[in-house]
């Protein structure tokens, strides 16, 4: 279980770093195929943390309907 221990990506970081960088320094194409896939990871994490928090939600209200049920 040692991928548990992985920190997660500093997305922001690595977008700037990358947009910083010359030209030269990646092949052309892997640049912007590497800012897209961290476009989509950092839209999925703000999905996954919205979701989460839907998620919250909807259990905290379902407690309250079974209290008001057992009642």
């Amino acid at each position: 279980m040692e991928w548990l221990n992985v920190k997660p990506l500093d997305i922001k970081a690595m977008m700037a770093m990358i947009k910083d960088e010359p030209e030269d320094k990646y092949i052309p194409v892997l640049k912007p195929v590497l800012l897209q896939a961290l476009t989509e990871i950092k839209q999925l994490r703000r999905k996954n943390s919205q979701l989460g928090g839907k998620v919250a939600r909807l259990r905290r209200e379902n407690s309250v309907i079974k209290e008001s049920i057992s009642k």
